[in-house]
C-alpha cells in the first residue's frame, strides 16, 4: 500500500496499517486491517480511496474509513455492494463517521 500512501501524500488522507478490534453495534467485535483517514476530504477522494482499499486487501479483511463528509458517507455503502464488499456499519462519533467495510461478501 505503499503506492497509495505516495498518490495521496499532502492531499489530507492517511492510511494506518495498526490492526486493531472495534466492537460494532449489532455485530461484536471485529478486526480491523487498517484505518483509512479521509477527513477534510471531499467526493470523489474517499470513494476512490474504498475502491483501491477493497483492491488492496485480502477476501475477508475489514478497513475502517474515517470521513465527515456527509456526501461520501451516504454513497460508500452502496459503492461497497458495487464493489462485491460488505458494508458493517457506519457510527457517528465525535469527528464525523467511522464505516466499516469488509472485502468480500
Amino acid at each position: 500500500m505503499l503506492w497509495l500512501k505516495r498518490l495521496w501524500r499532502g492531499r489530507k488522507v492517511s492510511i494506518t496499517e495498526v490492526k486493531h478490534v472495534v466492537d460494532l453495534p449489532g455485530i461484536g467485535p471485529v478486526e480491523v486491517a487498517c484505518s483509512v483517514d479521509c477527513l477534510g476530504a471531499v467526493c470523489p477522494r474517499p470513494q476512490l480511496l474504498t475502491m483501491q482499499m477493497v483492491e488492496e486487501l485480502a477476501d475477508g479483511d475489514v478497513f475502517e474509513l474515517l470521513s465527515d463528509n456527509p456526501t461520501s458517507v451516504e454513497t460508500i455503502p452502496s459503492l461497497a455492494m458495487v464493489l462485491c464488499s460488505s458494508h458493517l456499519a457506519t457510527v457517528r462519533d465525535a469527528d464525523g463517521w467511522r464505516i466499516y467495510i469488509r472485502k468480500g461478501l
